[in-house]
């Protein structure tokens, strides 16, 4: 997996940009608090290091060392650090009650592993921890635009409850937007956006 990834975050140009996602911004940009924030599968650093620059001690993992080299370029490059580490959603160790927020943004996840994996995440958190996530929703394949195009890694509503149903719901969202993240993410998609509490 992690060759393929690192084929594609191989260039100069970061792939999805060097801009953070707009839910998860707002997300940020709406906290007075700051915490430990875990970012799973964080690519190229965008996300990480906007929420670095906000305030928050960043933890991300990535299966690709190419992601991780352009993540630590970025964070360099606005004079903030993060803590990025190579590593797979499949094997996340657990650390009890030590993170404040998690983000997972178009993770690609099958179903097969996500219940267990959004128990690893709630386990991981202090009360009160917030899950924030944007995905693609099953309606994407219509479009036949972006990846994945496999409707396993794809998600709906009723889904996405059902395999994080550990964490209170506080939004959940399947909305029609425009994204502008790179050239590996223009155009419209169809996305859920979820927001659970510990």
């Amino acid at each position: 997996m992690s060759n393929r990834w690192d084929e594609r975050y191989g260039e100069e140009e970061y792939f999805y940009g060097t801009e953070p996602n707009q839910f998860l911004k707002q997300f940020i940009d709406g906290q007075g608090f700051k915490g430990r924030m875990l970012l799973p599968a964080e690519g190229e650093g965008r996300n990480a290091v906007y929420a670095s620059i906000s305030g928050w001690q960043v933890d991300a993992f990535d299966s690709s060392e190419k992601a991780k080299e352009k993540a630590i370029k970025l964070a360099k490059k606005y004079n903030t650090r993060i803590n990025y580490n190579i590593g797979s959603i499949e094997y996340f160790q657990v650390k009890p009650e030590y993170y404040n927020a998690a983000v997972l943004i178009y993770t690609h996840m099958p179903q097969k592993i996500r219940g267990e994996f959004s128990l690893k995440l709630w386990e991981s958190m202090h009360i009160g921890g917030k899950l924030i996530m944007e995905v693609f929703s099953l309606k994407q394949l219509d479009r036949n635009t972006f990846e994945p195009k496999d409707p396993d890694f794809l998600f709906t509503k009723e889904g996405l409850l059902k395999e994080f149903s550990c964490f209170r719901t506080e939004l959940i969202s399947e909305e029609t937007i425009q994204l502008k993240e790179g050239p590996g993410h223009a155009g419209e998609a169809d996305v859920i956006r979820f927001i659970g509490r510990k």
